[in-house]
């Protein structure tokens, strides 16, 4: 049985199952990115589903802390990595 080739939607729709579950996963502390969260990241860059600052700013918040742990920062963290996912699914619907 021949494996079907993956379509651009199928592809997305991969790639945004992944970094919803990296998200999740730095709710509460930065992670180490993945070569699955990478080639995601990649894909929608690619593919013209992310902007390439909405990446940088995902990459940022999924990676990183504010050293001073004061104020709005962690919760800033959390809001970046929600605003870029749902951009995300807001554009791959509209494809």
């Amino acid at each position: 049985m021949a494996i079907p080739a993956p379509s651009r939607v199928r592809m997305t729709r991969h790639a945004l199952a992944v970094l919803e579950a990296a998200a999740v996963e730095a709710r509460d502390d930065p992670i180490k990115a993945t070569p699955a969260i990478r080639l995601s990241l990649a894909w929608l860059a690619l593919s013209g589903t992310a902007e390439l600052w909405h990446v940088e700013s995902f990459w940022k918040a999924m990676t990183t802390r504010d050293p001073s742990g004061r104020g709005m920062a962690e919760y800033c963290r959390r809001r970046d990595l929600h605003l870029c996912l749902s951009a995300w699914k807001r554009r791959a619907a509209e494809a």
